[in-house]
């Protein structure tokens, strides 16, 4: 469990939360985050290969359960096909990014649901993703981008 209130969240190398083989639940509310390495994540929910004693390759995804209030939030959220990612935007939280479901490097099976995404009231997202699924409250600011839900059903 991680929970912040206020203060100043900063990654200098790699990916600025990166989630395997464990639950994880994050809180985060008034925040500034800040990644120093703009090529990495924002957040990271993946298996791993094992090779360190993590865990079974293709069975050890994360599972996180993320909220977030007042925060702003900017980047990549990427979960594999074995990790599971349950988002809440809360009232004024403004998340400006994108949340894709990648394969499993090890070639893990699939599991249900790896990325749903609750968007409350007075939250926005501006996006471009592929996800399970998805529940609006708030605002979503397409972009001129879409959502595409796992079954093929494309939002704009």
């Amino acid at each position: 469990t991680f929970t912040m209130k206020g203060g100043t969240l900063t990654g200098r190398n790699g990916d600025q939360i990166y989630v395997t083989n464990t639950h994880s639940v994050i809180t985060l509310e008034d925040v500034t985050i800040t990644n120093q390495d703009s090529s990495c994540r924002l957040l990271a929910i993946l298996g791993n290969d094992a090779t360190r004693g993590w865990g079974t390759a293709g069975a050890n995804g994360g599972q996180v359960d993320l909220t977030t209030t007042n925060q702003t939030l900017t980047g990549a959220i990427e979960v594999d096909t074995v990790s599971t990612l349950n988002f809440t935007m809360s009232k004024g939280t403004n998340f400006t990014g994108t949340i894709n479901i990648v394969k499993n490097a090890e070639g893990g099976t699939a599991v249900d649901n790896n990325a749903v995404i609750t968007v409350e009231e007075g939250a926005t997202w501006t996006l471009n993703v592929t996800i399970t699924s998805l529940e609006n409250k708030g605002t979503i600011n397409f972009n001129g981008y879409t959502i595409t839900l796992a079954d093929g059903t494309v939002l704009k």
